[in-house]
């Protein structure tokens, strides 16, 4: 064993203690303890540590404990003091005050196994292990900085989070179980941090191959199909809330599985669980809703602020193309109100619409109301007469939308999409709006209108509230409205930027997308692979200068994009695919979630997906009115290609190109998404660490004001 003599600076230690009673003292105690260190770089600066009685995590700070993330080591013995803190809600000790080393290569603890419902406080920093693990989105790439759904064989789930440059990022999301080694932490909620791929190891297990899918959506019932990767037989449990009470036994020993739920009510959430046994041995689906049809008209209105395209709308016309008439839509609806409102706003500034609130809620409705608590809401000063929660103290609580009369079968109404109920976004910014009359819809929404309130009740329970990163993926995701097929998605919880993925690649004909901000690599790869393949893919996007903005990347890859740099904001966030070829099945994707990594993981926010060639049609006129607006070139000037070498190269590339005035150097893999980004030297010369990239093939592209080139290069 190697002895180590490393200390901070004059470090002076009090006597440690174990961590178990250091984690019971008040955070702002001052605390020394020992332990083994269970992680090293690939999480980041963070360190945990874990002795026999607990875990905890140290971290560094701005400016304290220099070369303490250079120099500790998993296996590392070390003794750590400074100062209990929360952050996000984990306990840690920060800032580091003194540190030492004591010794290197010792054992790491033996993980605690565990199933995924017995995570709790108690285990927090520790390593754990589950050993039959399945990913809810298996297949594709572990992408940039992402959570994970993973459920276990007791219907128990949980998310695994990867930071940025984690080893496993860019590596296969795996479809077969895992046995899952990681350490538990918490970000708001509790998350499950893997070091390197040993800690997803091949797991032979009973589990279900394909999880339960709904279909054949019906006023009365719907059907559940799933697959078991063993013979089983199964039960199948349901009812109207997450503690079920019906139990339906299916005894035929099968690998695929189905069953026909009948005799429900319409427009009505039903939660359903299935058990699964072989030869003994049992699992368990998580407790998950499903919706059946409402028997309310399915209309569906779609205002937007702006005149469109009608030459591209093929005859049809949307239900308002002005500020006054979303305006006068969304008055009536407050006004017709009979039983409750539930909003969920971002900001508001338009005392209009607050009066009707007020005055509903005088006439006896019952108005509840989440806004966001960093945006300003001037409207709702001095506080109304109706209980307003404000949400989301880690983000945003970006959603803009409303339910009306919930439980009224003929009276309930969803209002979705872009638009702040503020002057500026209504009278100058570009948006769209939806109402649409469904009661499944309706009680959907309102299942995620309380998980933020806490509850059901007329006040908010703020013990109970959720936001951001501890909201759960509760909600049904398909519906049939009308005779429309629509699906809802939320987020964080939702993993909706694989859903926007998905739907980007259904298209075959046509893809256009108009976005206020676009940041988020997975659907800028999507599009340009939809382009590659002979889709029609353009767009507009507002915000072209946001950190990590795709705007470029597209560009670089031939797809038609414009900065939308017209008199107003393209606020919207929507997507339309297949207008003009109502074969491939159109959609329309929108909502309140721009595609950015804040939307994704932080951000509350909503999406709907509805797959309607009508709607499609007035969506991809509103694009084409503002795409004519808009003068911007869709190409940039062309630079002369860089030259790399040597190529293929091992350790430091060197990178020739035309010398900017200013200009960022971007690395990238074969997908288009970025791995690192450095500023390009004024010289024309720049010398690039690649060691660490896996032997492959990679684009190296150098971007100014100018345009953009890029190269190719191998690593070995």
């Amino acid at each position: 064993m190697l002895l180590i003599a490393l200390f901070a600076p004059l470090a002076l230690f009090a006597q440690s203690i174990p961590i178990a009673q250091a984690r019971s003292l008040p955070v702002g105690s001052t605390v020394t303890v020992r332990g083994i260190v269970t992680n090293g770089g690939e999480l980041g600066i963070i360190r945990y540590l874990q002795d026999g009685t607990g875990g905890i995590a140290a971290f560094p700070g701005s400016g304290s404990a220099p070369g303490f993330n250079a120099t500790v080591k998993l296996g590392d013995s070390i003794e750590v003091s400074g100062t209990l803190i929360l952050f996000r809600g984990l306990l840690e000790i920060s800032p580091i005050t003194a540190w030492q080393v004591i010794a290197s290569g010792m054992p790491l603890p033996v993980p605690k196994a565990i199933q995924l419902a017995n995570i709790s406080g108690d285990l927090e920093s520790q390593l754990v292990s589950i050993p039959c693990v399945t990913f809810s989105d298996a297949g594709g790439v572990f992408a940039n900085a992402a959570t994970y759904d993973i459920v276990d064989t007791e219907g128990g789930s949980a998310k695994i989070y990867l930071r940025s440059g984690h080893p496993l990022q860019f590596s296969s999301v795996p479809t077969e179980p895992v046995q899952l080694t990681a350490i538990l932490s918490i970000f708001d909620d509790f998350q499950l941090l893997p070091r390197t791929a040993s800690d997803l190891t091949p797991a032979s297990c009973f589990y279900f191959s394909n999880k339960p899918e709904q279909s054949d959506i019906q006023t009365t019932g719907f059907k559940l199909n799933w697959k078991t990767n063993w013979l089983s037989s199964t039960k199948l449990r349901y009812g109207t809330s997450p503690a079920l009470g019906s139990e339906i036994t299916l005894p035929m020993q099968s690998l695929n599985h189905g069953h026909n739920l009948s005799g429900l009510q319409p427009g009505t959430v039903y939660w359903v669980q299935i058990e699964a046994t072989h030869n003994g041995s049992t699992i368990r689906s998580p407790i998950r809703p499903y919706a059946t049809r409402s028997l309310s008209s399915g209309q569906i209105k779609v205002y937007f602020n702006f005149p469109i395209d009608e030459s591209s709308a093929g005859g049809l016309v949307p239900d308002g193309q002005s500020f006054d008439e979303v305006l006068a839509e969304t008055l009536a609806r407050i006004n017709a109100a009979e039983q409750t409102l539930d909003v969920a706003m971002y900001n508001n500034n338009r005392t209009d619409i607050t009066n009707a609130l007020k005055a509903a809620h005088a006439r006896g409705v019952q108005v509840r109301y989440v806004a966001a608590l960093d945006a300003s809401n001037p409207a709702l000063q001095p506080q109304p007469p109706f209980p307003v929660l404000y949400g989301n103290n880690s983000a945003l609580m970006h959603n803009k939308f409303m339910i009306v009369d919930a439980n009224l079968t003929d009276k309930c109404w969803v209002m979705s999409g872009s638009l702040n109920w503020t002057t500026l976004n209504m009278t100058k910014d570009y948006n769209n709006t939806l109402f649409i009359q469904d009661q499944s819809l309706a009680q959907a929404y309102k299942i995620e209108f309380e998980e933020m309130w806490g509850g059901s009740g007329t006040q908010p329970n703020l013990a109970a509230a959720r936001f951001a990163g501890t909201k759960k993926d509760n909600t049904p995701h398909q519906f049939i409205i009308g005779n429309i097929a629509v699906e809802s998605y939320f987020s964080p919880s939702d993993q909706t930027t694989s859903r926007i993925v998905s739907t980007i690649g259904t298209a075959d004909s046509e893809a256009l997308f108009a976005l206020f901000s676009f940041t988020k690599d997975e659907p800028a790869v999507a599009l340009a692979d939809a382009y590659w393949n002979g889709v029609q893919v353009r767009g507009m996007i507002e915000n072209i200068n946001d950190q990590g903005a795709e705007y470029a990347y597209l560009l670089s890859q031939g797809v038609p994009v414009r900065h939308h740099s017209a008199s107003g904001d393209l606020h919207h966030k929507y997507a339309v695919l297949d207008a003009d070829a109502p074969q491939y099945g159109p959609a329309v994707l929108t909502g309140s979630h721009n595609w950015s990594n804040a939307a994704e993981t932080s951000n509350d926010e909503n999406t709907l997906i509805i797959h309607d060639a009508n709607l499609a049609r007035l969506y991809k006129a509103e694009f084409e009115r503002r795409w004519a607006e808009v003068s911007v070139s869709t190409t940039m000037p062309t630079l002369r290609p860089p030259t790399a070498f040597p190529n293929p190269v091992s350790e430091m590339l060197t990178l020739q190109y035309e010398a900017p005035a200013n200009g960022i150097i971007s690395v990238r893999n074969i997908l288009g998404e970025i791995l690192f980004q450095t500023t390009a030297d004024a010289s024309g010369t720049s010398r690039l660490n690649v060691g660490g990239l896996p032997a492959g093939f990679y684009l190296a592209s150098v971007e100014t004001r100018h345009g953009i080139a890029t190269v190719s290069f191998q690593k070995i």
